[in-house]
């Protein structure tokens, strides 16, 4: 019996992290998406290219405006995982 509550248990938390994970992979995508926008306006200030700059920092600041309401909303998050598996 004991053995039985043990596996149940382990079951449990596995399926709950697991739910956790899944939950937010698309905030985490929309997170990635900040970084690699981020470090393309690095470049873009390095290489010095004022115009490549503005291009890139305009990137930048809708990448992490769509973050933020992303972030903000979860329910938004679920509606857009659900899109997704139903395409």
């Amino acid at each position: 019996m004991k053995k039985q509550n043990w596996i149940k248990g382990l079951a449990s938390i596995f399926f709950l992290a697991s739910l956790s994970v899944a939950c937010s992979s698309e905030t985490e995508r929309k997170g990635d998406k900040v970084t690699d926008a981020y470090e393309d306006v690095v470049e873009a200030h390095q290489e010095g290219d004022t115009s490549e700059i503005r291009e890139e920092q305009a990137k930048l600041d809708s990448a992490r405006q769509e973050y933020r309401e992303m972030a903000n909303d979860p329910k938004k998050d679920n509606n857009n995982n659900n899109r997704n598996k139903n395409q």
